[in-house]
């Protein structure tokens, strides 16, 4: 179980893109007209082997942008995990009774996505490809970044994606959904924290909401070819960022030097 793709919901899609892509030093590869099923336009960005994508709504009364009612504000939104039988992971849910929210089922894929509430607070989504039998190698076929997204692969500030974390009023039941679903053993690590360890070396970590703070995705993780310089760009947005990292779309992106 790999965790491939990490989605944020934006009210505008040029300004957050244009401030993820500067910050990362990264390049969009792909924008998909399949994303207009859900009245949203869209930008698929390479982190290494790994995706960042921003959607963004062209519509009214659209999920993601309830999504962001809720949140008062652009932020992370979904997760996107890869495996060699998604078909097993549906019937863990129908199991479970997590609902599926979409389906898809063609020769090249089967993916479902999974109701945020049953979730902990973020869709979550697990495809399967027949051209991708082995989903932890580095640039194996994923089919929603388009045709030539490897062409588009800019390392020179930002190497990989290496793990997201959850906020969750109760993280040890957000754990074992978790865990039950995607049928990775989640370790607990204090009393409030749970870690899943994903099968490329990747992190999902679950954690205690603090104050008011809502259910859903907190922080992301990259190892950086360039801390330095990101974080400069950070800065020179007015981002909220430190030594460590910054925070953008309400989601805190922690960066830790190659």
């Amino acid at each position: 179980m790999r965790l491939r793709q990490i989605a944020f919901a934006a009210r505008e899609l040029a300004p957050a893109e244009n401030a993820l892509l500067s910050v990362l030093g990264l390049s969009t590869a792909f924008r998909d007209p399949g994303v207009g099923e859900f009245g949203l336009h869209n930008a698929v960005i390479p982190v290494g082997g790994d995706f960042l994508e921003i959607v963004a709504p062209t519509q009214e009364n659209t999920a993601a942008g309830r999504y962001m009612d809720r949140r008062h504000g652009d932020t992370g939104y979904m997760a996107i995990f890869q495996t060699t039988d998604a078909q097993a992971i549906r019937d863990n849910a129908d199991r479970l009774g997590i609902r599926r929210v979409w389906n898809t089922d063609h020769d090249d894929v089967t993916a479902s996505h999974f109701h945020p509430v049953d979730m902990g607070g973020v869709i979550t989504s697990v495809d399967s490809f027949p051209a991708a039998p082995d989903p932890d190698e580095e640039y194996c076929f994923w089919k929603w970044a388009g045709p030539d997204w490897k062409a588009h692969v800019d390392t020179s500030l930002t190497r990989r994606m290496t793990g997201v974390e959850f906020a969750h009023p109760d993280p040890a039941r957000q754990a074992s959904t978790w865990s039950s679903l995607l049928g990775v053993p989640a370790r607990a690590v204090d009393d409030d924290g749970f870690d899943m360890a994903m099968s490329n070396g990747g992190q999902v970590r679950f954690r205690k909401t603090v104050g008011d703070e809502q259910p859903g995705m907190r922080e992301l993780d990259f190892v950086m070819t360039n801390k330095t310089q990101s974080l400069q760009r950070a800065a020179s947005l007015n981002l909220d960022c430190d030594a460590d990292g910054f925070s953008l779309m309400q989601v805190r992106f922690n960066l830790t030097d190659v």
